[in-house]
């Protein structure tokens, strides 16, 4: 009986009978839009197409990242059609929030070419947000989605929305008759954000401590190009961020970081800098235009966090930071005693050794890992000979990386001076791609010119590099 049935259903399936059941859309409406919520917004909407069931689910997704990756990429080729590509996002921004039901909002990101003449269309979206109570907030508005623009024409992040100051009256927070439906906001509408992204917004550190004070689980802050950002005090036990970035802020006079639990610094304002009471931190990136101003950033404003440090990361221009071997050779630089990865980025000369950066790797006893990101317009081959540095073994040193167009005896002299001292070296990495990324595509001479290198590379160093030791050239 077993088999005439078995036979029966597969007769049944064979004319065209059998039926899928979509045991998917038997879900509930909840567990269909945390899936829908790891879609991009256009997928999430599109999925409306598949029946009643799922037209209206997509609006109640808890995930809002407005990327622009392909457009950008469009006005990066044609800059003439910045603007018209600008119109197509903010209707498509606006158009999206006016359908949005959600109540809350696990993530709110806005990715695109977008600056002053905007402020009112993104004054409505943080509203939004926030009265989400929006817990990942990202405006990445860099100028062709890779470039800080001039400050005068950043989008300014509107200080009426946290209600501060005299400024404050209370018909700022009501919508005109065209704007998204949003209540005023309240200090209840930002304590549940974790994570602020600000690229390209003019912000004050006024309304920066107040998230700070304000937002009990924020964690990450990042603040990229604001003109308008000149003393910040990130102070107390009781703040819960653990990473900050203030970067390219160049009127920042004053950055106090004083009894936090920070684990991560980056930033440009190593000048204003003032470290006190921060035990956990254990990764800094700095960068500067002065190599003085660097070795000053490291051995006084650093002064309390070095011996602590697991991952250092400089940046510098190398015409004033000058990694020379005469000028840092016998440079007295403090010791690093925990420092596990060093990472240099630097802009290039012809003939121009970096041996002299051996002085700080001499003071890091436990390095592990060491990148040197070496910046050039174009290769530029040095073919003097090779100079030699102080002799220090190093016993920790596994994989060395080199970053940018292959320089002759600059890198040869360096995977020498490794070559003969670092006892457990296991790799060296070369890369010849520029450290700077551009969405512009890389002309035919540029490409010729990374292969070239690719293969000075390979001709000098698979002579010097044993067996044992692996060498990479991406």
């Amino acid at each position: 009986m077993a088999k005439r049935v078995h036979s029966f259903a597969l007769n049944k399936c064979q004319k065209g009978v059998c039926i899928a059941e979509d045991r998917i859309s038997q879900l509930p409406d909840e567990v269909l839009v945390y899936i829908l919520s790891f879609l991009t917004v256009k997928e999430a909407a599109n999925t409306s197409v598949l029946s009643r069931r799922w037209l209206s689910l997509w609006r109640y997704i808890q995930r809002l990242d407005f990327d622009a990756s392909k457009p950008l990429d469009k006005v990066a080729l044609q800059p003439k059609l910045r603007k018209s590509q600008m119109k197509k996002y903010l209707r498509w921004v606006n158009y999206t929030l006016q359908m949005c039901k959600g109540q809350r909002l696990d993530q709110f990101r806005v990715c695109f070419d977008l600056n002053k003449f905007a402020q009112h269309e993104i004054d409505k979206w943080l509203k939004f947000a926030f009265s989400r109570n929006v817990q990942r907030l990202e405006l990445d508005l860099l100028k062709g989605g890779e470039d800080i623009r001039y400050f005068d024409y950043c989008y300014t992040f509107p200080t009426r929305l946290l209600r501060l100051g005299d400024s404050v009256d209370s018909s700022s927070c009501i919508p005109h008759s065209n704007d998204l439906q949003i209540p005023p906001l309240v200090k209840q509408n930002f304590k549940f954000l974790k994570v602020l992204l600000l690229k390209s917004v003019n912000v004050t550190g006024e309304v920066l401590e107040f998230f700070l004070h304000n937002c009990p689980f924020l964690e990450t802050m990042v603040v990229h190009g604001s003109g308008t950002l000149v003393n910040l005090e990130v102070v107390g036990p009781s703040l819960k961020l653990r990473h900050l970035e203030i970067q390219y802020c160049y009127y920042v006079k004053s950055l106090k970081i004083c009894d936090t639990n920070l684990v991560t610094l980056r930033t440009s304002a190593g000048e204003a800098l003032l470290l006190k009471n921060v035990p956990m931190l254990v990764e800094v990136y700095i960068s500067s235009a002065a190599y003085n101003h660097i070795l000053n950033d490291i051995s006084s404003c650093l002064s309390c966090v070095i011996s602590q440090l697991e991952v250092l990361k400089i940046h510098g221009s190398h015409s004033l930071f000058d990694l020379s071997q005469e000028n840092l050779e016998h440079y007295n630089f403090p010791q690093l005693t925990k420092l596990k990865k060093l990472v240099f980025t630097t802009f290039g000369q012809k003939d121009l050794s970096l041996l002299g950066c051996m002085s700080i790797i001499r003071a890091a006893p436990q390095l592990k890992e060491f990148e040197l990101h070496l910046m050039l317009t174009c290769s530029l081959q040095s073919n003097r000979e090779c100079r030699k540095a102080i002799k220090c073994p190093l016993h920790h040193l596994k994989v060395v990386k080199l970053c940018g167009f292959y320089s002759g005896a600059v890198h040869l002299e360096l995977v020498r001076y490794f070559l003969e001292n670092a006892i457990a070296l296991e790799k060296i990495i070369f890369d010849p791609r520029n450290p700077i990324l551009s969405r512009v595509p890389l002309e035919p001479s540029e490409i010729e010119e990374e292969q070239t290198a690719r293969n000075l590379a390979k001709l000098h160093l698979e002579g010097e590099v044993p067996p044992y030791i692996e060498l990479v050239i991406l």
